[in-house]
């Protein structure tokens, strides 16, 4: 399963263009958007810095502007409601760093020419323009403080210089990660490294000083060395120094294992920033999401509980944070308050229920694999889970449906992660498989069309028409990159699983993919006689439910 998909079942990210929700675009809901009525400005206080553009008035805001960051969006589009008032308040933050940068806004549900013009498919869908030009998607944070950086670091400097103790604390006010250099001149080699690593960097705040008593006070006591500080909300201020020689190399690459000595590599600076990034622990929620799931650490680990076993004095909070600790820049260490509103998607994902709590599961986002801590949470049960997760001997979990008491709907049979097994993986039969989502429109829309098909291969005793619910049911086998994804199990013991990756589902095309694929060879029903003269029923069918 991949990332985008990963995270739409999460309901976390919000991303461009598309959002994977069944193909689907995301349906109407209660939200009234406001600025159709102005020509000028964002329909209320809260967006007053957020420049509504228009085809009419687009050469005036965007073509002339230096920088502009244009969010196409729609009005019924839940993930642009989420998004409204962190690009408002990064808006009124770039206005006062520089007021000739354009943040705007796009309904591309009227303005449908320039979301067609500039190739968007979904919403939001944010992208960048240097003097009027389209430069590129936007690809960072979706959260005010990381949305201004990200435009500070296009128009200005990618560090920032400090000229004293107080430009210090003032930058570290501004940035949870706050990466400064200690620099004799600001030329060389380092240096230089040390700049371009910062242009390419999104996940921190980079600064620059050549002033002994900045870098005193960032705990750096010789030039040509780098500091990263935290400040993370509930955890105390802290400083790691990199050290060896600093190289372009070091700030962007995976983890290494092994301590840093002598001089510093590309995967040895990496690591500094990708541990440092993030506390030890991390509160799901909205505003965090992106920081998840954009770490650069593939695995996970997610604390379910109530409130009180989330406090900073609770026993297993701090057992879990102890084991956080000691996995940091390996894990991602995730609480999640079952007392809190962001819990749902966590749950379901997981099929976690409140009486489950508290419990710790482990994800692998790379495989898509879940995993359980089962028995106590102690402090060595935690360490034990954590590092079985990491060198992959913990054991993965699959949800499953109940068994369902009617084995078919419309003769198509029903399978969940329990029966999979028994009736996908039957080595005497061809199975082809629908994994679907109960929300998903062109799921609904395929429905008709495959109870037929299963009609019409009902006598064929080989053939095997299913479905599943993909929201509910897991198997190792099955690899879903959007709904419905539809896959065809060949008979035998070692036949490998074909994806149907046509557009067309159409009854002829499905049924043309079976015939093509299957093993055992069969014959469908033959030819009917109508008033007008000998029909293949096949043939009418095809023609009345073409998608």
């Amino acid at each position: 399963m991949n990332k985008l998909l990963i995270a739409a079942l999460f309901g976390l990210l919000l991303l461009s263009a598309p959002f994977v929700r069944g193909e689907e675009a995301e349906k109407e809901d209660e939200y009234e958007d406001d600025s159709a009525s102005e020509d000028s400005k964002g329909g209320d206080d809260e967006e007053k810095d957020v420049v509504v553009i228009t085809t009419k008035n687009w050469d005036d805001t965007v073509k002339k502007a230096p920088f502009a960051l244009v969010e196409f969006y729609a009005p019924w589009c839940g993930h642009c409601q989420k998004l409204k008032p962190e690009y408002a308040k990064a808006a009124t933050e770039l206005k006062k760093y520089d007021d000739k940068i354009v943040i705007g806004k796009v309904d591309a549900t009227v303005e449908s020419d320039l979301g067609q013009k500039f190739g968007v498919q979904g919403y939001p869908t944010l992208k960048w323009f240097v003097d009027g030009e389209l430069v590129s998607d936007y690809g960072g944070p979706r959260d005010a403080s990381g949305i201004s950086r990200w435009v500070q670091k296009k128009t200005g400097p990618a560090a920032a210089t400090l000229a004293d103790k107080d430009a210090l604390e003032a930058a570290e006010k501004g940035a949870e990660v706050l990466v400064l250099g200690y620099f004799k001149d600001f030329k060389g080699a380092e240096h230089e490294a040390f700049i371009k690593v910062a242009q390419a960097n999104e996940d921190a705040t980079f600064v620059q000083t050549s002033d002994k008593a900045v870098a005193k006070a960032a705990g750096l006591d010789k030039a040509g060395s780098v500091t990263v500080i935290t400040n993370f909300p509930n955890e105390e201020r802290q400083t790691v120094a990199l050290k060896g020689k600093i190289t372009k190399d070091g700030l962007d690459e995976e983890r290494q294992t092994v301590a840093l000595k002598g001089k510093i590599t590309k995967d040895g600076l990496g690591d500094l920033i990708k541990s440092e990034k993030l506390p030890p622990t991390i509160e799901f929620n909205d505003q965090n999401s992106q920081k998840i799931f954009s770490s650069g650490i593939e695995k996970q680990l997610l604390l379910i509980a109530n409130e009180k076993d989330l406090k900073a004095d609770a026993e297993l909070f701090k057992s879990y944070r102890k084991v956080a600790l000691e996995h940091k820049g390996k894990l991602v260490m995730v609480t999640v308050n079952m007392d809190g509103t962001a819990k749902d998607p966590v749950v379901n994902f997981f099929g976690v229920k409140a009486e489950d709590a508290p419990v710790v599961v482990g994800f692998e986002m790379a495989k898509n694999k879940k995993y359980k801590l089962k028995g106590d949470l102690s402090e060595k049960a935690l360490g034990e889970f954590a590092a079985s997760v990491l060198d992959g001997t913990a054991e993965a979990e699959y949800k499953s449906a109940p068994i369902p008491d009617e084995p078919t709907d419309g003769g198509v049979s029903i399978i969940v992660g329990k029966n999979f097994d028994s009736i996908v993986k039957d080595e005497e039969k061809d199975v082809l498989l629908e994994v679907y989502a109960p929300w998903c429109g062109h799921c609904k829309a395929l429905e008709p069309v495959y109870k037929k098909l299963a009609k019409r291969f009902a006598k064929v005793d080989t053939v095997v028409i299913a479905k599943m619910d993909g929201t509910e049911n897991e198997h190792p086998d099955v690899e879903v990159k959007g709904f419905p994804t539809i896959i065809f199990y060949p008979a035998g013991k070692d036949a490998k699983p074909i994806t149907f990756d046509g557009g067309d589902r159409s009854l002829k095309a499905l049924t043309k993919f079976i015939k093509k694929n299957a093993v055992s060879k069969f014959e469908l029903p033959k030819k009917k006689k109508s008033d007008d003269g000998e029909k293949d029923a096949e043939e009418e069918d095809d023609k009345k439910d073409e998608l």
